[in-house]
């Protein structure tokens, strides 16, 4: 009985109305304290929204990105209704997989199809209680982390 008062407690001290000045500082803590998030990527440099295939000619990048046969880039994203309001995500560079073949060519081949790799994340989403007062409400919601080789979903007849 004991816990489920506290459950909620805590339920109803979470969905507390608070002013514009001070929702950024408690949805950072909130943010901080029950929904941590891993460190965030830096976007990539590189605007090209195009298959890379000449990376495959020089030697290996260090980056994760840049060395799999589904490469992506790190893009930012604005939600402007949710904490946080900026984030990074992957965004897949190809719709096939890059092959290196044994002569040295590098070809993308669409037997395989480059899909993202989604994760769900935990976002607190500004949700209006009274004039002038919003509360926090956790929303999980998912965001591409990198892309994957899968071979193409073909249907046999």
């Amino acid at each position: 009985m004991q816990i489920l008062i506290l459950a909620l407690c805590l339920g109803a001290c979470r969905a507390r109305c608070h002013n514009e000045t001070n929702l950024d500082e408690e949805a950072q803590r909130l943010l901080q304290k029950h929904y941590p998030w891993p460190a965030t990527p830096t976007p990539s440099a590189d605007t090209s929204t195009s298959c890379p295939l000449s990376l495959y000619q020089k030697l290996p990048s260090l980056a994760v990105n840049d060395r799999s046969v589904s490469p992506w880039k790190y893009v930012t994203v604005s939600k402007p209704d949710y904490y946080p309001r900026i984030y990074t995500e992957a965004k897949c560079l190809c719709t096939g997989c890059i092959l290196v073949h044994q002569n040295g060519s590098v070809t993308e081949n669409f037997d395989y199809n480059t899909k993202p790799l989604m994760h769900k994340s935990v976002f607190l989403k500004r949700v209006k209680c009274k004039e002038g007062k919003y509360r926090l409400v956790p929303e999980r919601l998912e965001v591409s982390v990198g892309c994957i080789c899968v071979r193409a979903n073909t249907v046999q007849s």
